[in-house]
């Protein structure tokens, strides 16, 4: 994604609050302006009312300069209140657009990818991105608004020290030119290895019980302290590049003001110039400083966000490996499961190895077939290809007559159920993870694919039942126990076909037994498709087929329709 490309996206999501922007901006006009009068008043003060010993004038400038406090004050809580709502809805915009994309990438992406890489960039980067898209800029225009005031205050006041206090500007701009290459190189590791202490944490929490039995608490720890120290090091230079950058111009404008301050100074000298003036114009300099180092800075926070924003590109770059049809169809009324495969093939890539080649296969609505293979034929592939995660690269899928690149993805889905071996389960309730995939079906719904998978087993013996939590990644249940549990949420889906993979392996015999009895009670007229290594798994089935690179084999049984 290119700069522009990237800076269009982006905006899209500042656009739609325009008119909070524009309010935001308007209400920040009005408190700079507010904030420009107490130094000119001061000099009134002085010139009119201490040098003119007019006790009435200081009391009305007195007056004034709380009027303008009060009113600043409450125009710059009202801008707060408003800019803190545009700040955030940009950013929560910004991180579920993402989400919504990372959603419609295939499995395969995720496979290659660190986990921690992926949260540093919906994290971090995003909000880098977030504060660049509002807040730098709301901060340039505020900035902006400011200078222009004070300059043109300024300007009245005494033209000659406004020329003065410039001639520092083309000095501060080649400081900020020069450390903005170096500002994004650094910004680009420091996020990297952030990425990486995020990615140790998420992976070594997730295998915990292994780094115990291992004995590996050391090793681990010690490679959280070379990661760490490795942070700190770019976090080292970001900051002494930030601090040079807020420094030299800092040190230049200080140069700058003492000039002032002596031109001044000579000018009140020679009567022509009044100390009300000369102190006003001195505390209009000081407040320049602010939005001129803001400004300055906007160039070395674009360089930060345009890392980010090539970071966050990258993941956008990531193409869907499918789509909705942009006409989909319906699946008929009386639709049953009817599955059939015609010359399918599929390879990863064009230059990838065929994972499948000429599979024809046509599974008739109802039947129970059990899939056999050696591990890396593709039978995890096929699986992707029923659900279409992929498109197969050769011939098509068919269910009940129907392409699935011409159903809607969500309606497939809905259609074709998986239950896998390592089955991902929420840090919810027992209940939370059954209904996931049917959030509206009824309490009693729950409870009946509850009990066919045998769930209700271990949940009544809790004192929650099937409201106890789980934990993270149902981490408080033994492997059988997930395993029914994501049967029984498959069950609730109610689907047209049901894959089983490996989905009893972590369960004993007799309860495997129990529940496939079960389940050919409830599908007994849908299509279940049983992928095994053993061959107790396959009881009942109506035909056993085993997949090879070059097609299927039907080793034993028919496919009738």
């Amino acid at each position: 994604m290119t700069t522009d490309a990237g800076l269009r996206w982006l905006f899209r999501f500042v656009l739609p609050h325009r008119f909070r922007l524009a309010l935001v901006l308007l209400t920040s006009a009005g408190a700079t302006a507010l904030s420009l009068a107490p130094p000119y008043l001061t000099r009134l003060v002085i010139d009119d009312g201490l040098n003119g010993r007019r006790l009435d004038l200081i009391g009305t400038y007195c007056a004034l300069m709380l009027g303008t406090a009060l009113a600043g004050a409450a125009l710059a809580t009202f801008n707060r209140w408003h800019y803190l709502t545009l700040s955030a809805r940009t950013l929560f915009a910004l991180r579920e657009a993402l989400l919504a994309h990372l959603q419609r990438l295939p499995p395969r992406f995720f496979a290659g990818r660190a986990v921690g890489d992926i949260m540093a960039r919906v994290d971090g980067d995003v909000a880098d991105i977030q504060r660049f898209a509002v807040d730098t800029l709301l901060a340039a225009a505020n900035g902006t608004l400011a200078l222009a005031g004070l300059a043109a205050v300024m300007a009245v006041l005494s033209p000659k020290l406004l020329l003065v206090s410039l001639v520092a500007v083309p000095a501060q701009l080649a400081v900020v030119r020069a450390l903005r290459p170096r500002l994004e190189r650094q910004t680009r590791s420091l996020r990297e290895r952030s990425g990486a202490v995020t990615g140790f944490f998420i992976e070594t929490l997730g295998m915990m019980k292994l780094v115990q039995s291992s004995g590996a608490e050391a090793r681990e720890t010690a490679r959280l302290t070379r990661l760490q120290g490795d942070l700190l090091d770019d976090l080292r230079r970001l900051e002494m590049t930030g601090a040079a950058a807020g420094s030299l111009p800092g040190l230049i404008g200080g140069i700058a003001a003492a000039a002032v301050f002596l031109a001044g100074g000579a000018m009140v000298v020679h009567g022509q110039l009044s100390v009300g003036t000369l102190i006003a114009f001195v505390a209009y300099q000081a407040r320049a400083a602010g939005p001129a180092g803001t400004l300055m800075g906007v160039a070395l926070a674009w360089r930060r966000a345009a890392v980010s924003l090539a970071r966050v590109g990258e993941l956008l770059a990531e193409a869907p490996a499918v789509t909705d049809p942009p006409v989909p169809l319906a699946l008929p009324a009386q639709a049953r499961g009817f599955l059939c495969l015609e010359g399918v093939g599929f390879a990863y890539g064009p230059e990838s190895p065929a994972v499948l080649a000429g599979i024809d296969m046509a599974i008739p609505a109802g039947t129970k077939i059990a899939v056999t293979g050696p591990s890396g034929v593709g039978k995890s592939t096929l699986i992707d290809l029923l659900q279409r995660h992929y498109d197969p690269t050769e011939g098509r899928i068919l269910l009940d007559g129907i392409d699935l690149r011409r159903l809607r993805l969500a309606e497939l889905r809905r259609c074709v159920a998986v239950v896998a071996q390592d089955a991902p389960l929420l840090a919810g309730t027992l209940a939370d993870n059954i209904r996931y995939a049917a959030p509206d079906a009824t309490d009693t719904a729950v409870r009946r694919a509850a009990m066919l998978a045998e769930v209700t087993e271990f949940a009544d013996a809790l004192p929650l039942g099937l409201g106890a939590r789980i934990g993270e990644r149902g981490a408080t249940l033994s492997g059988g126990q997930r395993q029914r549990l994501a049967i029984a949420r498959a069950l609730l889906q109610d689907p047209l076909v049901l894959i089983l993979d490996e989905a009893t392996s972590a369960v004993d015999h007799a309860a495997g037994r129990r529940i496939a009895e079960a389940i050919d009670r409830l599908f007994a007229g849908r299509t279940r498709i049983v992928v095994s290594h053993h061959a107790d798994a396959f009881a009942g089935a109506d035909a056993v087929l085993e997949v090879r690179r070059d097609g299927v084999v039907l080793r034993h049984g028919r496919l009738a329709a």
